[in-house]
């Protein structure tokens, strides 16, 4: 009987000794043995969901605006449907401005121009100057009598936006038909703003020709 607990107790502590080799030292370092045995290849894990980086995005390099030659331009006519601009006549609430004359200025150059004899809508040009004007004094009329001459300075940006009207009627004429030079004096009109798009709607009535010019101070040139 002594030898048969004998051999139990030896079989119980080769028991203990194989579960603290085998199982309680790699639980307490981490090393547990895995599914596919000891030396196994380990199961790969997919993520549930993988973070996605966005592209860089490229900066358009901006176009550089074009210096002025110094030589004026040419400013041509569109069709006024261009601006949704009827094209029947309105000269309601059309009044007739001052012209006004920029301090200090002795001398102004010619930038654009808007050569024609009847009525139209030109096309956009952009003033990149902080101050300008316009020079009406060259126009000539068919008929004194009843000549009339319309323009309004329209903001590109803006269609609902009159930037000025200019309008002379059969006694402006009169008055300076044989006044050339007052005509130069007075018929101009002057704008204290700039870098910015404009066109002009044009009416005539027994107008003969007209040569608008857009001037701008020629220190700006310089």
């Amino acid at each position: 009987m002594t030898k048969k607990q004998d051999f139990t107790y030896v079989v119980l502590a080769i028991a203990v000794v194989l579960v603290l080799a085998l199982v309680i030292k790699p639980a307490a370092t981490g090393e547990l043995p895995g599914l596919w045995g000891p030396g196994g290849p380990e199961p790969a894990v997919t993520p549930a969901w993988t973070p996605t980086v966005p592209p860089a995005t490229t900066v358009p390099t901006p176009t550089p605006v074009p210096t002025w030659d110094g030589k004026p331009r040419d400013i041509g006519f569109v069709d006024p449907a261009t601006y949704q601009i009827s094209t029947e006549e309105n000269h309601v609430n059309m009044t007739v401005l001052s012209a006004g004359t920029a301090p200090g200025t002795t001398r102004w150059v010619t930038y654009a121009t808007i050569d024609g004899q009847w009525s139209g809508t030109t096309g956009i040009v952009r003033v990149p100057f902080p101050m300008w004007r316009l020079d009406y004094s060259d126009i000539t009329t068919t008929n004194d009598e009843i000549p009339f001459f319309n323009c309004q300075i329209m903001d590109a940006e803006d269609p609902n936006r009159f930037v000025r009207i200019v309008t002379l009627n059969f006694r402006d004429f009169l008055a300076m038909k044989d006044r050339p030079e007052l005509r130069k004096d007075q018929w101009v009109s002057t704008f204290y703003e700039g870098y910015h798009d404009y066109y002009f709607v044009i009416n005539t009535r027994r107008i003969g020709s007209y040569h608008l010019k857009i001037q701008v101070p020629e220190g700006y040139v310089n």
